[in-house]
């Protein structure tokens, strides 16, 4: 039960995130009905869940050496890609990239926050 809350918790905050991000820059065009969006956050869901981890490892001495500011450049570059091969987004220009990235990378850490402290896990 628990692991279905974060699933759902997890698709309303990037649901959130971009929707907020969408609101505030006008370069970062976001299709907000239902059948466009859920499609969109699951996919960056997906991204996030295989192909984060992969990029993290074969970063990880960039990582290190930028003491991690190239995970704000992996962030931006999952969201590139689902910017190429969806059409419920758009991104024109590079800023509005990084602000959809840094939006997204906020909101997940707060996920994970909020969910080891209401579960209890004291896993951050």
């Amino acid at each position: 039960m628990e692991f279905l809350a974060k699933i759902l918790l997890t698709f309303a905050f990037k649901s959130f995130a971009l929707l907020i991000t969408a609101y505030f820059d006008h370069d970062f065009v976001l299709m907000t009905d239902v059948e466009h969006l859920i499609p969109l956050v699951a996919m960056i869901a997906a991204m996030n869940l295989v192909v984060r981890p992969v990029l993290k490892i074969v970063f990880s001495p960039v990582i290190g050496l930028t003491f991690g500011y190239f995970n704000i450049i992996i962030s931006a570059g999952i969201l590139y890609a689902v910017d190429i091969w969806s059409d419920s987004i758009t991104i024109n220009g590079l800023w509005p990239l990084v602000i959809g990235a840094h939006a997204v990378g906020i909101i997940v850490t707060l996920i994970d926050y909020s969910s080891a402290i209401v579960y209890g896990t004291g896993e951050i």
